[in-house]
């Protein structure tokens, strides 16, 4: 199960589907694509085909550190690290194996890259890039349901085992599965975790997608979870 069909899920739920498993995308709003499809659409990777073939030198290691020099130190380097060393292989995976429509972009570099390593849809809409992950996501026949918000975990015994769901057609329904995944965004849209978290900036209009209401984080801090730097934002 993949909670959020934005296009971190949605990409999420065609690596499931490569993987020879089964998979079911559930989205609270009425439609696909969150904040990617709000975007330019631009995926960052260090290594891609598309850069190899425009004679751009790069490595995971020169995207983690500029990344890390524009930001400053923080808790998740390693993540940063790991981002960098998976990217190019991200999207030549969407390129190559699901006809995802990206291209180098070559006429600007976005802060703190010191070489071209945008790929993007070529009309930089980032709903052009959603509707290209829908759309492989039918021909890998992943069912995306909209309008079925999951309301909670199942939790056993310490463990996930699916997720409870308000559906568009029945009251509310339980789904088993042996991995949740969640890709449910931030918390922008949610004004009480706006107010405990970034005071400074609570006043100030989110022009995000509407579902980004942080459900995911507090399932999280339920079961035990624990959170780092969430007192960070990015102002764009």
């Amino acid at each position: 199960v993949v909670v959020g069909a934005g296009g971190g899920g949605l990409a999420a739920a065609l690596a499931v589907a490569d993987s020879g498993r089964s998979v079911i995308v559930l989205e609270k709003l009425d439609r696909p694509g969150g904040n990617s499809a709000l975007s330019t659409g631009s995926i960052p990777a260090a290594g891609s085909r598309l850069q190899i073939e425009a004679g751009i030198v790069d490595s995971p290691a020169r995207m983690a550190t500029d990344l890390i020099v524009q930001s400053g130190p923080h808790e998740a380097e390693d993540l940063t690290h790991r981002l960098a060393q998976t990217s190019a292989e991200l999207v030549d995976w969407l390129v190559d194996c699901h006809g995802v429509r990206l291209a180098l972009i070559t006429d600007y570099k976005h802060v703190g890259h010191s070489v071209n390593r945008l790929h993007a849809p070529p009309s930089r809409r980032g709903i052009d890039l959603t509707d290209d992950l829908m759309r492989a996501c039918k021909q890998a026949k992943i069912d995306v349901l909209t309008s079925n918000p999951v309301v909670d975990l199942l939790v056993e015994r310490d463990t996930v085992v699916g997720v409870v769901v308000e559906g568009d057609r029945v009251e509310r329904y339980e789904i088993r599965a042996n991995v949740v995944i969640l890709a449910a965004n931030g918390f922008a849209a949610n004004a009480d975790l706006m107010r405990k978290w970034l005071p400074e900036i609570k006043s100030i209009e989110y022009f995000g997608a509407h579902g980004s209401t942080g459900e995911a984080l507090e399932w999280g801090i339920e079961i035990g979870g624990y959170l780092a730097n969430q007192h960070a934002y990015q102002g764009y």
